[in-house]
């Protein structure tokens, strides 16, 4: 058992670090609107629990399809922030200006 916490800690925390460096990296990119159009809740075996958002955003007249995953330290905290959007809840997502498809979503540019 403890050997299953560990593993979880460990992933969280690393899953955590490298969204903050995601975070930063993509501090300059473009702001759009996107709609969830669904979400996932994700429980490995090994690992953390995660959400893996997606959404639907217009780049450049065209729509384009994303998805973001977030990590959760449990499956009840991941389960109560998935059960938090609805189906085309407008949010605003960070787009890279140089390839549309790479993008990121962050409760702090809510």
């Amino acid at each position: 058992m403890a050997l299953g916490v560990l593993d979880k800690l460990l992933t969280y925390s690393f899953k955590s670090a490298l969204r903050v460096f995601h975070y930063f990296e993509s501090s300059k990119w473009e702001r759009a609107r996107a709609l969830i159009t669904g979400q996932v809740v994700l429980y490995p075996i090994w690992g953390c629990s995660s959400v893996k958002l997606h959404y639907r955003f217009d780049s450049e007249g065209r729509s384009i399809k994303g998805w973001d995953v977030i990590p959760f330290p449990a499956l009840p905290q991941a389960k109560t922030y998935a059960e938090s959007f609805s189906h085309n809840l407008p949010r605003i997502i960070r787009v890279n200006p140089k390839n549309p498809q790479k993008t990121h979503f962050f409760e702090r540019d809510q």
